[in-house]
Formats: structure tokens, C-alpha cells, sequence
């Protein structure tokens, strides 16, 4: 129906008309102040995850690079010459101390042995035959059937044949050991490589090259490797009281693929020398080996405790913010159910959690996930955190 014109020129709009459009206004207007009350509700609280500090006993342990040393080396060397007969070992093969390894031909220092022994037999019976006429001239001297320079000329060769027979066993236990050194054995034990002589091979006691090497590795030796700027730091807690020292010192070696090898390992000593070209300190450490599986010149990781903190209070390192200064800080649940920013003094990290040294007490709470939500004077909707890898991560308690 088309509208009426009053007298005034005024559209007059018919009821039926405005009713409806009113009412659905109205409700345009309820619907929108609806999505407001529900927008409200939805900021009034922010989801967290938080944890609850408590103090535990953790050992600091550094991974360093490390190399693996024979326990003990010994190179064999020929004490005579002569030319090699045999060789008496299996190359790669377990020997003992005092096992043959190297048969020298020895017929020159069998003839030596037999002469010089016929020698001292000669010079022994020369000796007893002095012997003799001395004591017998002795008896004649008192009724002077002899004189006494004769008996001073006998006396003399007695002496002389005594020292001949003394000379004569020092040479005869040289020309034996000369025999015994024909057979060139394993001054210790442990596994023997390869042999760089072969069977007719001429050596001397002049060779500057070894015949084999032997490496005893049922113990090993283990060097590691620490730069002199962390070596300085680990001292400079320890001197503050910010960690302890750990007596212990556990230590554990570990393969490429970060395993740990089934052994024994304790630290021996901390070299007091710097290398001049790596600037790196040498800590050895001693590893019992019993299945040979590290091998002198292998390459390895090892972890070694060497401090620990028996009170510590450990904070997740996602759970640290930094303030405009970039000083760290993080969020506490307070009494009221919302977050304060709070600033701490961070330690070691330790893993995937910082040491705290002060800002904190036990039993407070940490945000950790939810940060970006929270809002000033916001209330919290606070679930326990819980780590991403329960593998090397520190308990702590649940908060609640």
C-alpha cells in the first residue's frame, strides 16, 4: 500500500510496516550483545600449563670428545742378529708375556756356548792343579827345600787362574744369553699385530724398525679433550658454591651412535699442561675393556660427573621469558589464581631446564605453556605441564 503525504508533507509509514522492522532490530542488537557476554567469558580465563618447583639432587655431566690409548705398547726389537727361522704367532692374535714370537737361527751362538764352556773347564782344572802344587810347596817351605820366590811365582799363577775362571763364566752367561735371545719372546701381554719381518729376513740389534708391536687392551686408557674456556667456568661454579664438587666422577664412554659400551671407567688425573695449539686440557681416564670392544685410535664420547647441586630448583627453558633489558623472568601463580612476573637469577643449564639461583622458592608455581595468553589481572585455567620426551628430562612434582 502506498504511503500517505500529511498536510505538512510529512511520509507517514504504515504500522504493519514498522513493527517488524523494529523487532528485527531488536534482535540484531540482542544477538551481537550476545557474541560480546561470550567473548568476555572466553578472555576471562587463560589455559596454562604450569609446573610445581621442588628441589632435587642433579649431577652436572659434561660430553666431551674423546680418544682411546693402549694401556700399555710394547714394540719388539731383536737383541741379536741373525737371520729369522720362524715366526711363531698368528698376526691379531692374544699372546702372553714370555710366549716365543721369533725363532733367531742360533747355530753361531750354540758354537760359542760350547767353546767358551770348554774354556772354563780348562781354566778350572788349571786352577785345581795350582791349587795343589801351592799347598804342596807350602809344606816344603819350612825345611827349605824350596825357596820362597817359587812359592810366590805359584801363589801368583793361582790368583791368575782363579780371575781367568771368573772371566771366563761372565762370558760363558753372555754367550747364554745371546742363545736365549735367539728366541725373541713377548715382553707383556695383549693382542700382537701385524709382523713387518718374514721367515730368512736378516735383522740386527742396529734396526731402528720394530718387528711387531703388542698392545695390551684388556685395559685402555681413554683421553679426553676439554677447552681451557669450559675448564675455567666449571672452576669458576665450583670456586662460587654455585655447584659442588663430585667426589665420585662417574664416568660413562659412549659410541658414535650415543650408546653406552658395557665397561668400567674411573678418572685417573687432570693434566696440569695446556696444549699450545688446541688450547684444549687432557683428562685421562681409565676403562676396563674386557670384551675388546675399544680399540687403541678409536674416536668416542664420554660423560663425566663432575659436580652436582644437592637443592636445586629447575625451571623448563621454554618457561623463561626475557624483559626488555633482556633480563630473564618468569610467570608465578599467585593466591588469586592469576600470574606475576617475576625476575630470576639464572645457573647451568642443566639439560632442558635452568638452574635457578635466586628468584624462586619451593613449591611455587611456573607457567610454562600459555604465556602468549596471559593478560594483566587475568585469571589462569592451570593444567600440570608435562614434557614433550620423558628421556633424560628431571622430574619434578605435578603441579595442582
Amino acid at each position: 500500500m502506498p504511503a500517505s503525504r500529511s498536510p505538512l508533507g510529512v511520509i507517514k509509514v504504515q504500522k504493519h510496516f514498522l513493527v517488524p522492522f523494529v523487532l528485527s532490530f531488536v534482535f540484531v542488537l540482542n544477538g551481537c550483545g550476545n557474541e560480546q557476554v561470550s567473548d568476555q567469558t572466553q578472555v576471562s580465563t587463560a589455559k596454562v600449563t604450569v609446573i610445581s618447583i621442588q628441589p632435587q639432587s642433579i649431577n652436572f655431566s659434561e660430553n666431551l670428545p674423546a680418544r682411546v690409548q693402549a694401556f700399555r705398547t710394547a714394540e719388539i726389537r731383536p737383541q741379536v742378529g741373525g737371520i729369522i727361522e720362524k715366526v711363531l704367532f698368528a698376526q691379531g692374535s692374544e699372546v702372553k708375556a714370555g710366549q716365543p714370537l721369533y725363532k733367531i737361527n742360533s747355530e753361531t751362538f750354540e758354537a760359542d756356548v760350547n767353546s767358551n764352556r770348554a774354556g772354563l773347564n780348562k781354566a778350572e782344572a788349571e786352577v785345581n792343579r795350582l791349587k795343589i802344587q801351592l799347598e804342596r810347596y807350602q809344606q816344603l817351605l819350612p825345611s827349605n827345600a824350596i825357596s820362597k820366590q817359587e812359592v810366590s811365582n805359584v801363589e801368583a799363577q793361582y790368583r791368575q787362574a782363579i780371575a781367568d775362571v771368573a772371566q771366563m763364566k761372565a762370558l760363558l752367561a753372555r754367550q747364554n744369553l745371546n742363545l736365549q735371545y735367539a728366541t725373541v719372546r713377548a715382553p707383556i701381554s695383549g693382542r700382537i699385530g701385524k709382523s713387518f719381518v718374514t721367515e730368512g729376513a736378516l735383522v740386527s740389534q742396529a734396526d731402528s724398525n720394530t718387528m711387531a708391536t703388542i698392545q695390551q687392551i684388556d685395559r685402555v686408557y681413554v683421553d679426553v679433550k676439554q677447552s681451557i674456556g669450559e675448564y675455567e667456568r666449571l672452576q669458576a661454579a665450583l670456586q662460587s658454591g654455585e655447584l659442588s664438587a663430585n667426589n665420585q666422577k662417574a664416568v660413562q664412554i659412549l659410541n658414535s651412535l650415543g650408546q653406552p659400551y658395557n665397561v668400567t671407567a674411573k678418572m685417573l688425573f687432570e693434566d696440569i699442561n695446556v696444549d699450545p695449539e688446541t688450547g684444549d686440557v687432557t683428562i685421562r681416564i681409565e676403562v676396563t675393556n674386557p670384551e675388546r670392544k675399544l680399540l687403541p685410535g678409536m674416536y668416542v664420547r664420554v660423560n663425566i660427573e663432575r659436580a652436582s647441586v644437592p637443592q636445586a630448583l629447575l625451571v623448563p627453558e621454554q618457561a623463561i621469558q626475557r624483559n626488555m633489558n633482556g633480563d630473564p623472568q618468569v610467570y608465578v601463580v599467585n593466591a588469586k589464581g592469576g600470574a606475576d612476573v617475576r625476575s630470576v637469577e639464572l645457573g647451568q643449564q642443566y639439560e632442558q631446564f635452568y638452574l635457578i639461583n635466586k628468584g624462586l622458592k619451593a613449591g611455587e608455581k611456573v607457567v610454562v605453556e600459555g604465556i602468549e595468553r596471559i593478560q594483566p589481572n587475568q585469571k589462569l585455567a592451570i593444567s600440570a605441564w608435562k614434557a614433550a620426551s620423558t628421556e633424560n628430562t628431571v622430574k619434578q612434582g605435578d603441579a595442582k
